[in-house]
C-alpha cells in the first residue's frame, strides 16, 4: 500500500510541477508610444513621409526585437488626428501645422497598423478625449470644432481643454472614438 501512496504521491508532484511550470499562454509586452510634442514619434514635425516610415520601422524593429508584441500609440494628442479623419485636422505633431497631411500622402495609423501585424504585433490606439490644446495660443486649423462651438471649451494654466461636463463634447468625442 505504501508504494502505491509513493507512486501517486509522485505522479502528482510531477503533475502540479508541470502545471506551475507552464509559461503565460498569452503576455501582453505593450511599450507606449507617444507622439504629442513629438516626444516618441515622429522625432521632429515635418520629417517627409519616408523619415517618417523610417522611425516608425526603427521603433517597430527595436521593441520587436525586445520581446514586445503589442504597440499603444497615441494616435490622438490634442484633438487633432495622426489618421484620416473627417471630424478632426491632422496633427500638427506631423506636418507642424495642424490640418496639413503628410506629403506624399500615407495614412500614418494605416501604416503603423500594417508594420506591427507584418511583425506579430497588436497596435492599440490611445487617444486624449479632451486635451485641445498644450499652449493656448497654438494656432487651430479652420476646421476644427472648437470654432463652431467655442463654449465646450475651457482653459486651465497654458492649456485648453474640451468640458467633459458638456453633453455634446461627450457625444463629439464619441463620434472620433
Amino acid at each position: 500500500m505504501s508504494q502505491r501512496f509513493l507512486l501517486l504521491f509522485v505522479l502528482c508532484g510531477l503533475m502540479l510541477q508541470s502545471a506551475l511550470g507552464q509559461t503565460a499562454k498569452r503576455e501582453f509586452r505593450a511599450v507606449w508610444v507617444a507622439t504629442v510634442a513629438n516626444i516618441d514619434w515622429p522625432s521632429l514635425p515635418g520629417l517627409t513621409t519616408d523619415q517618417q516610415q523610417k522611425e516608425i520601422l526603427d521603433i517597430l524593429e527595436r521593441h520587436h526585437e525586445n520581446g514586445i508584441n503589442a504597440v499603444i500609440l497615441q494616435v490622438r494628442p490634442t484633438a487633432d488626428a495622426l489618421f484620416q479623419s473627417d471630424l478632426e485636422p491632422w496633427s500638427r505633431f506631423l506636418s507642424g501645422k495642424q490640418g496639413e497631411a503628410p506629403e506624399p500622402y500615407y495614412d500614418p495609423l494605416d501604416f503603423w497598423i500594417e508594420e506591427c501585424h507584418k511583425r506579430g504585433m497588436e497596435l492599440h490606439a490611445w487617444l486624449n478625449p479632451y486635451r485641445i490644446s498644450l499652449d493656448t495660443t497654438d494656432s487651430l486649423h479652420s476646421s476644427h470644432i472648437v470654432h463652431q462651438h467655442p463654449d465646450w471649451v475651457f482653459t486651465y494654466g497654458e492649456r485648453s481643454y474640451f468640458s467633459p461636463a458638456h453633453p455634446q463634447v461627450w457625444d463629439f468625442v464619441t463620434k472620433v472614438v
